[in-house]
């Protein structure tokens, strides 16, 4: 407690302090092991050693954690120990004949003491002291049970606080990471378009915009194919993920305004600002900007951003000082950029400065084999939302909303699955005639081509065959990165068979791994 005091008054730190009395009491004890373990996790019990002396192995230290058993230490007498909240003693065996015997320590001599430290206030366990040594005239006895005992009393009214704060904020870091991860973006798919998607953003997209003033990133795709999607997902899949991201309609972003909008502005300098404001860039300083509708902001704005995406500097407006800022600058449109250079709306040297780091998003009826996972999951979470469970779609239902071309993409097809739950009576199917009173235009619609081989209807039993083959061969290369000998494994296919097929289907190697 000397020791404790003398650190905590040297304004050397709780942890410094509580190191430096488990120390001068395991010395004390005369220990040979020793260790000190706070409870990470009460249900299932998981513990963490802070602090260990003497000759102890990895291993051993790990099953003291989880209370698996080892040689050489008694994870058992320490699981006993949080369970009763009651400090034990496990005497020399030379000494007694009737000293307890663990089976970690069996055919050795010992004697070892544990003791719990409690929280005063909730009065509960917080952490396991552990002392262990193997001579006879150091063995332990019941006054050493006594002292241990006070002593980790005294530890608990001195840093029970410390402890209780400590588990609190892992706990609340746990918590924000299961809810950054059930709240984090998931790219929906199996077709070999989408696999190949989700691969590139990984490989290729992710890390790049990870490095220091990364090269700006366009994404382009027809309305509703998902762009602020994307965006998302490279900002939670990214070492960016706990900085901001920061979205702009680059729509509402009038002349007058872009330049303070962007870069901020300090007070009185102009009419209406009132206040200091960072701007767009500055409050995503080492996050995401995703700028949306870029191809909706006129030419005089887009002057303003082409020095930043050169320089990686702002200039707030009523000041002359640089900023220098470290942003992914991530762009998305709908529209044809290269007709909007010529059109004049877009101007070349901007154009020029983000067109060459690209990702292109399939309109959905491109990769019609992404329709029925989709289906499937916003049916659920509408369920969910709604709190009306369904039987599901009818296979004749199912089929017209996969044959449909889906002009609004995914976009179109959530807000379909939510019109669908709301009509839906609970328990019911979801048919064909509810389609027809929801969204009659799906089963008026000339059915989209590309989807006739996945369901069968319409096109030749080869055509139909030979697609399928494809589109599956396709998808089992991207899933196994290429690697041949593995998807062809996957299929349960021989090495000749799976070469006949991709010669005979008009797959190239390209990219994938060659087998020996």
């Amino acid at each position: 407690m000397n020791e404790l005091l003398a650190v905590l008054a040297s304004e050397g730190g709780e942890e410094a302090a509580l190191r430096a009395s488990f120390e001068a009491a395991a010395r004390g004890f005369g220990v040979q092991k020793a260790l000190l373990l706070v409870i990470e996790q009460p249900e299932p019990l998981h513990l963490r050693a802070v602090h260990t002396l003497g000759p102890l192995t990895r291993e051993q230290i790990a099953a003291c954690e989880r209370g698996d058993s080892v040689r050489g230490v008694s994870p058992s007498l320490i699981q006993r120990v949080v369970a009763s909240g009651r400090p034990e003693l496990i005497e020399d065996p030379r000494l007694s004949a009737d000293a307890s015997h663990t089976p970690s320590l069996a055919g050795g001599s010992y004697s070892v003491l544990c003791a719990p430290i409690f929280d005063p206030v909730r009065d509960a366990v917080l952490a396991v002291i552990y002392l262990q040594n193997s001579g006879l005239m150091e063995a332990y006895g019941e006054g050493d049970r006594a002292w241990l005992e006070g002593y980790a009393t005294a530890v608990g009214r001195l840093f029970g606080f410390s402890f209780r704060q400590a588990a609190q904020e892992r706990e609340l870091h746990e918590l924000r990471a299961r809810e950054a991860a059930e709240n984090a973006p998931e790219i929906l798919g199996d077709s070999s378009s989408t696999q190949a998607l989700r691969r590139m953003l990984h490989e290729t997209f992710i890390p790049a915009i990870e490095a220091e003033n990364p090269e700006p990133l366009l994404i382009l795709g027809e309305r509703g194919t998902g762009k602020d999607l994307i965006a998302r997902y490279l900002h939670a899949y990214s070492g960016r993920h706990k900085r901001p991201m920061v979205v702009v309609n680059c729509a509402e972003i009038t002349d007058e305004m872009a330049a303070s909008r962007f870069f901020g502005h300090k007070r009185g300098s102009f009419t209406s600002a009132l206040t200091d404001e960072p701007g767009f860039f500055r409050a995503a300083d080492g996050g995401v900007l995703f700028l949306d509708e870029i191809g909706e902001l006129s030419p005089r704005s887009q002057a303003h951003l082409l020095r930043v995406l050169e320089n990686h500097t702002v200039t707030p407006v009523g000041q002359t000082r640089e900023i220098k800022v470290n942003v992914a600058v991530v762009l998305a449109t709908n529209r044809d950029l290269d007709q909007a250079v010529g059109e004049g709306t877009l101007r070349a040297d901007f154009y020029d400065r983000f067109r060459t780091l690209a990702i292109r998003l399939l309109p959905l009826r491109e990769r019609p084999w992404d329709i029925p996972p989709l289906l499937d999951h916003y049916r659920r979470h509408h369920e969910r939302k709604l709190r009306k469970r369904t039987l599901g779609f009818t296979r004749d239902a199912f089929e017209a909303l996969v044959a449909h071309d889906w002009p609004g993409n995914v976009r179109d097809l959530a807000r379909a699955c939510s019109l669908f739950i709301i009509h839906a009576q609970p328990g019911a199917w979801i048919d064909r005639a509810l389609i027809d009173r929801c969204l009659p235009e799906v089963l008026r619609s000339a059915p989209n081509p590309k989807a006739a081989p996945l369901l069968a209807d319409g096109a030749p039993f080869e055509d139909a065959v030979s697609a399928f083959e494809r589109e599956l061969i396709l998808s089992r290369l991207e899933r196994y990165g290429g690697n041949v000998k593995a998807a062809r494994e996957s299929l349960g296919l021989t090495k000749t068979t799976f070469h006949r097929y991709m010669k005979g289907l008009g797959i190239g190697v390209g990219g994938a791994s060659q087998e020996e």
